[in-house]
Formats: C-alpha cells, sequence, structure tokens
C-alpha cells in the first residue's frame, strides 16, 4: 500500500509539474475594422500594455494620416474616408516587434466600399 501511494504521488507530482498554465497574451494581432455605410472607418483594438503608431497608407505606401496612439484602455477610433479617392489603403498598427495591417477598399460608390480582413 505504502509503494502504490508514493507511485501515486510520484504521477500527481510529475503531471503537475508539466502542467502549463499560461494566460492568453493579447495582441495587436486582435484589432478589429469596419467599414459603415456612411464611409467611416471604425478600427476597434483590445487593451494592451503598450503604446502603438497608427498610420493610413495609400496604394503607394505614402501616409495620408498617421498618430500615436495609447493602448492601455484599448483603443475604438473612427475616421471619415469619404475625402480619399477611390482605390486600396492599409491602415497600420505598430507596436513594438508587432505590426497590423487591414486593408480597405474605398469605391466612388459608397455602398461598393469594403474592408479587406
Amino acid at each position: 500500500m505504502k509503494k502504490v501511494l508514493t507511485l501515486m504521488l510520484g504521477l500527481v507530482a510529475s503531471a503537475a509539474s508539466f502542467a502549463n498554465v499560461s494566460t492568453p497574451q493579447t495582441s495587436a494581432a486582435q484589432t478589429r475594422v469596419v467599414m459603415t455605410p456612411e464611409r467611416k472607418i471604425k478600427l476597434y483594438v483590445q487593451p494592451l500594455q503598450t503604446k502603438g503608431q497608427l498610420a493610413i497608407l495609400d496604394a503607394d505606401g505614402q501616409a495620408v494620416y498617421t498618430q500615436n496612439v495609447a493602448l492601455g484602455k484599448g483603443l475604438s477610433e473612427q475616421f471619415d474616408v469619404s475625402s480619399l479617392g477611390t482605390g486600396t489603403y492599409h491602415l497600420i498598427l505598430k507596436t513594438g516587434d508587432e505590426i497590423v495591417s487591414k486593408a480597405f477598399v474605398v469605391q466612388a460608390n459608397p455602398n461598393e466600399s469594403f474592408v479587406i480582413q
């Protein structure tokens, strides 16, 4: 009986040492972009313990918008893209060593504009 109890304790201890309990890390990849019918882009970013740089680039890679953002409480930002010409744009969020890029297309007809996820 003593050997069985010792064996069971050994198995429990070894199983516990291999258990990898980790909390999920929030990253900039948990970013959502939505195009509204009013030709606005809505950006949602989960809270991160970092700061970031936000940019909207045109098809030639030229910045049409840049802003430094604090992400500690998350981010919910809206951009009016009605003044942008038709074409493909990229919304870029840089946080430390992470870069998230979301593309969106602006069409002449606002109902045909969309976000590429």
